[in-house]
């Protein structure tokens, strides 16, 4: 667990994310997170199954980001583009899951209850670093963001992570069956990390 220690990013206390590989166990996490308190909301739980559906939703949440914060939705883009994704393919999934992200912390973050992503910033920066093939400047992506007072990560061995993407009906992005996109996804998650670190989360 990672706790935001910063003054110079804002994080709500009411606000925390699971990050991780994928199939790492972010979603049986945020269950059991809802399991110990009922005032606990998982955001993406209310995102349309279907996947067309759901894209249909990242893009009118992109129409509605740029329509409300257009220079935060410019910057970013930038930014997002400077990273020299491998495939525009990948460029449309890391941005539209970036402007889906953001348009949630706008909408969710107030209020008492306790909002739960696990897909949210920090897993949004891994899909960043996971497809590109450059640095790009985290700092300023998350300067004007609001970010999560706490930061789980979820982790299992490789073996048991090929297991389980074998056994999920829905896609992702990672290849288990390619040592290589494992690799990748292990350093992308090593650089979030050393991201989270290096804005302020301390591990407790």
């Amino acid at each position: 667990m990672y706790i935001l220690d910063s003054s110079k990013y804002f994080s709500k206390q009411n606000c925390v994310e699971i990050t991780g590989m994928p199939a790492s166990g972010k979603t049986t996490f945020v269950r059991q997170l809802m399991d110990e308190n009922s005032n606990t909301i998982n955001v993406n739980g209310n995102l349309p199954k279907n996947n067309l559906w759901r894209q249909f939703k990242k893009i009118t949440y992109a129409f509605l980001l740029f329509l409300r914060f257009p220079s935060l939705f410019i910057k970013d883009t930038k930014i997002i583009i400077s990273s020299k994704q491998n495939s525009y393919k990948n460029l449309y999934s890391v941005l539209t899951n970036w402007y889906l992200i953001i348009y949630q912390y706008k909408k969710y973050s107030s209020g008492k209850a306790i909002y739960i992503w696990d897909q949210g910033l920090f897993q949004g920066i891994w899909s960043i670093y996971y497809s590109s093939s450059s640095n790009f400047n985290y700092k300023h992506l998350l300067e004007d963001k609001t970010l999560p007072q706490t930061v789980y990560l979820t982790d299992a061995d490789d073996l048991e992570l090929i297991f389980r993407s074998n056994k999920r009906k829905d896609n992702i992005r990672l290849d288990y069956n390619n040592k290589e996109e494992i690799i990748n996804g292990r350093e992308a998650m090593e650089k979030t990390i050393n991201v989270m670190q290096q804005i302020g989360y301390q591990k407790n």
